[in-house]
């Protein structure tokens, strides 16, 4: 099917896809497209103090859940999709909307760690404080170019039946980032509010 089969809300099927070395090999044959990378928009935090605090907590559990074991790369790569789907009109408009999105469904959730029991694991004060201070940048407009305006992203040993619907961007350690396809991957399409909340 093509990629208008894909909902732009971003809900996944139950399509499993492929694994393991399978799926390894599917990932390292699909070139980043040509020129697809654009750098996106700082994020402007707009809220007040509640709201930072619930924003901070949400971002950071992303990144912890998401990518505790990985260098700043990979973290930042994480914290900058959530910040995109933010601005994304196709996505909840709040850093928690976004990060557990779908989380009241056992298949559904955006971020697995928010509806696989992830939540109840814990990596240690070092990694939390990392994902914290990583969260903490991004929220205060740093932004991480790698991965430009991508929405998506799996781990390399995963091949996700969506994959080959949008345009791929690149690899940051073992995370493939991509975008949607035509106008709603460009930087004019992430211009959707933010208020705080």
């Amino acid at each position: 099917p093509g990629w208008e089969s894909l909902t732009l809300a971003g809900k996944p099927g139950l399509e499993p896809g492929k694994s393991g070395l399978e799926a390894q090999r599917l990932n390292a044959a699909m070139a980043p497209a040509s020129g697809a990378l654009r750098p996106a928009l700082p994020f402007v935090f707009k809220g007040s103090a509640e709201d930072r605090r619930r924003a901070l907590r949400c971002l950071t559990q992303a990144v912890y859940y998401e990518a505790a074991l990985e260098p700043d790369n990979g973290q930042a790569g994480v914290a900058q999709v959530v910040l995109n789907r933010v601005r994304d009109p196709n996505y909840a408009n709040t850093v928690c909307g976004v990060v557990f999105e779908g989380a009241e469904r056992k298949t559904g959730c955006q971020f697995s760690f928010t509806c696989d029991g992830s939540l109840a694991r814990q990596y240690g004060s070092a990694s939390w404080d990392a994902a914290r201070a990583r969260a903490t940048a991004m929220l205060r407009g740093q932004v991480y170019a790698k991965v430009g305006n991508a929405t998506h992203y799996h781990t390399d040993w995963v091949y996700p039946y969506w994959s080959p619907q949008l345009v791929k961007l690149t690899q940051v350690e073992t995370h493939l980032f991509f975008r949607w396809p035509g106008f709603w991957g460009t930087p004019a399409a992430m211009r959707a509010p933010y208020r705080g909340g």
